[in-house]
């Protein structure tokens, strides 16, 4: 798939997942373009304790029967990826979990995967017991890669089932900067998160209120549906390289990239210009580009106290370049809000696992796997 096709499905992703709004909440119109226009604003009204469930799946691949990937890519239909995020704002907390499940007969695996996030600091924590102790399936597969020795983790350290991993401490061990030094400045962060959430959803807002009204439909339970494609995949690139024009925009970015760390971009003002320049390239691609063809339905529905309930993505993409073996995937992807789930609480510091403790066990596992192993003719 081309790049400048994948940049444009990704922003948009992006856009309608990440920038609901920030503008207040409005009666909603009575027309099905309307309601869909005060979903995306209602997707500011986010509750001081939430939860939202993520997931992804592939829905379809279609593959040349020639092209020798096609039975690898074939087990991504077998694969979904469904992560539950809960965010309490007044206990400065957030935690997500994680789960991908391959139903697959080669691949039959699941894996666990929690975080949690001290949104005060910008440290987060991750709990070695789905590490330690995973699913079994994935326990079979870890013990048939590393020769048994992933189940006697349990047994040689019984204790490191109860310990975090904090990116604080391994930072700190890696840089040498102390805590102060890589706290992130979450007031900043924040209000620049908010002020290109607020320019984006106006952006979205004004490209679906110039849409033609008969293309919002809308469902008995309330969830109203539009069909995008590469028209208006080329129009949004578009949009949002003009946008990107702005100073202050471009201001904003510059603490979001900042925040990852200074390493994440050596370069900032080039990297920003050829983003830019790629939008640019993708908008003029996607209108010229007859054989690759973008299909993706979004649908929104509200929820109680001007809320945003349901977000459904459906995308397929198709490639016709060969008209005897075209080619296509589609995926869905669902956001969906849910009741409340309380977050753990923080580990205390004798939970948090050090830099020195862990590769101690590292050296020591490895150390461990390969005198098990026949490595005659190997590199090791």
């Amino acid at each position: 798939m081309k790049k400048g096709i994948l940049l444009s499905i990704l922003l948009v992703l992006a856009l309608v997942i990440g920038a609901c709004g920030e503008s207040p909440a409005e009666k909603a119109a009575k027309t099905p373009q309307g309601k869909f226009v005060q979903a995306i604003k209602n997707g500011a009204n986010v509750p001081d304790q939430s939860t939202y469930t993520t997931s992804f799946a592939v829905n379809d691949i279609q593959m040349a029967s020639t092209d020798s990937s096609a039975q690898q890519l074939g087990i991504l239909k077998d694969i979904k990826f469904t992560i539950t995020s809960s965010t309490d704002k007044k206990a400065d907390k957030a935690e997500a979990k994680l789960n991908v499940t391959s139903t697959n007969n080669l691949f039959p695996i699941s894996i666990d995967l929690d975080v949690l996030a001290d949104m005060k600091t910008g440290n987060t924590y991750i709990p070695l017991k789905t590490i330690v102790q995973p699913d079994e399936s994935l326990l079979s597969y870890l013990d048939q890669v590393t020769g048994g020795m992933w189940s006697k983790l349990n047994t040689q350290y019984p204790d490191l089932k109860n310990k975090y991993i904090s990116t604080e401490e391994l930072t700190s061990s890696l840089t040498g900067e102390s805590e102060t030094e890589t706290a992130v400045d979450t007031k900043k962060f924040e209000a620049a998160s908010k002020n290109l959430n607020k320019k984006t959803t106006k952006l979205l807002n004004n490209y679906f209120n110039s849409l033609d009204q008969d293309r919002f439909k809308e469902a008995k339970d309330g969830t109203v549906t539009v069909t995008l494609k590469n028209a208006d995949f080329a129009n949004l690139c578009t949009d949002f390289a003009k946008l990107m024009d702005d100073e202050k925009v471009k201001a904003d970015f510059k603490v979001l990239v900042e925040s990852q760390g200074s390493e994440s971009v050596t370069d900032f003002d080039t990297t920003y210009t050829e983003l830019q320049s790629s939008l640019k390239d993708a908008a003029k691609e996607l209108k010229e580009n007859k054989n690759t063809t973008i299909e993706m339905k979004v649908s929104l529905k509200s929820g109680k106290d001007n809320t945003l309930d349901t977000l459904t993505l459906k995308t397929k993409v198709e490639e016709t370049s060969d008209k005897n073996a075209p080619e296509s995937i589609s995926f869905t992807i669902k956001t969906k809000a849910e009741e409340f789930v309380p977050i753990d609480d923080f580990p205390t510091k004798d939970q948090i696992i050090s830099s020195e403790e862990l590769n101690k066990i590292i050296t020591e596992f490895t150390t461990q796997m390969y005198g098990g192993m026949d490595l005659t003719g190997s590199n090791y």
